[in-house]
């Protein structure tokens, strides 16, 4: 097996890029899994902490660096949370971004595969919203996302009544089992609002494999973890 992570920057965002393949993948006829994953600025070293605790099966890993994590991956504007700093809504930016410029540069040599969004806490908003939005996406990793953002469920009912077709699909969802246990209100609501987003987009849909697991801890509890165990439920599960 060859890996490779290379940093590099794509129409003047940091990309960081990681590709795994292995004799069986290259002869096989499955798609091969592309993960495109939102992060933090310099957080070069989670994806080395997620790399090294997936298997050894062929896929692409391209983790994407945030600027201003509250209007990157926000998909409207909302007040804020804590202390003064409000949410720009500018995920469509994002959004653009990524499919004009980062997709096109990852899958440039790869013919057949099978695309994924992946994210913690707004990133995981951010991600299953991409996965709503884009019909190119198989499916989507959300650890700990905030999913009590405002309007967030009734942007998904009307998503989750819109969709359709007959490919598999693949949704993980993950939340701390403390998450939901704050005195910020608005926050509060995240574990309702997660098992409600889950029945929705994986329970009431045909062809979707989905799960929802919950871990032990709070928000920031073994976040690099959380997020491997996702990707890594993805690699096990995805079959076609």
């Amino acid at each position: 097996m060859t890996n490779e992570l290379k940093t590099i920057t794509i129409q003047d965002k940091t990309c960081h890029i990681y590709q795994s393949t292995d004799q069986r993948s290259m002869e096989s006829s499955r798609r091969l899994p592309v993960f495109y994953w939102g992060i933090g600025k310099n957080d070069r070293a989670s994806v080395e902490a997620v790399i090294s605790a997936l298997p050894s099966v062929g896929f692409i890993l391209a983790a994407y660096e945030s600027d201003n994590w509250n209007d990157d991956f926000s998909p409207w504007a909302a007040p804020a949370v804590f202390g003064k700093e409000a949410f720009g809504g500018r995920a469509d930016v994002t959004r653009k971004w990524l499919t004009q410029y980062c997709i096109p540069y990852v899958e440039a040599d790869v013919s057949e595969i099978a695309r994924f969004s992946v994210g913690y806490s707004l990133a995981g908003l951010f991600g299953l919203w991409v996965y709503c939005e884009c019909a190119g996406f198989a499916g989507a990793v959300s650890c700990s996302g905030s999913l009590w953002y405002d309007g967030w469920l009734d942007y998904v009912r009307q998503k989750a009544a819109e969709s359709g077709g007959d490919e598999n699909r693949y949704l993980y969802l993950s939340l701390g089992d403390r998450e939901e246990k704050t005195k910020n209100r608005r926050m509060a609501a995240v574990g309702d609002n997660t098992r409600k987003v889950y029945t929705m987009l994986c329970e009431n849909q045909k062809n979707v494999n989905g799960v929802l697991e919950w871990n032990q801890g709070g928000h920031f509890s073994e976040t690099d973890q959380r997020v491997a165990k996702g990707l890594h439920w993805i690699l096990k599960h995805y079959d076609v």
